[in-house]
């Protein structure tokens, strides 16, 4: 089985950190092939949620449909002039807390 993509370095002796990408403003184009999912991230986010010395090229998460991590391409590019404004972003949300509730016998 050949390396992952992220494993494979295009220019040796050089590593494409996300910290890199983020110092840089890139994207970072996450696609699942084989559920055919796409998210663009900006690489600042990535920073703060993830470790900063971590390749770029790696995938930030697994794939929410399908469950993998194997089928999963990362590309790294700066935004154009035409994607700002028509570009869509996912940006971290406000954290929630849930409560759960559980069952149990009185006086437990």
């Amino acid at each position: 089985m050949p390396s992952p993509p992220w494993k494979q370095s295009h220019y040796p002796g050089k590593r494409h950190r996300l910290r890199d990408a983020a110092a840089e403003g890139q994207l970072v184009i996450v696609r699942c092939n084989l559920c055919r999912r796409s998210a663009t991230y900006l690489a600042s986010d990535l920073v703060a949620l993830l470790d900063p010395e971590r390749d770029a090229l790696r995938p930030p998460f697994c794939c929410s449909k399908c469950g993998g991590e194997q089928f999963i391409r990362v590309s790294v590019r700066v935004p154009g002039a035409g994607d700002w404004g028509h570009l869509q972003v996912r940006r971290p949300g406000p954290v929630r807390v849930i409560q759960t509730w559980r069952t149990v016998r009185l006086g437990d």
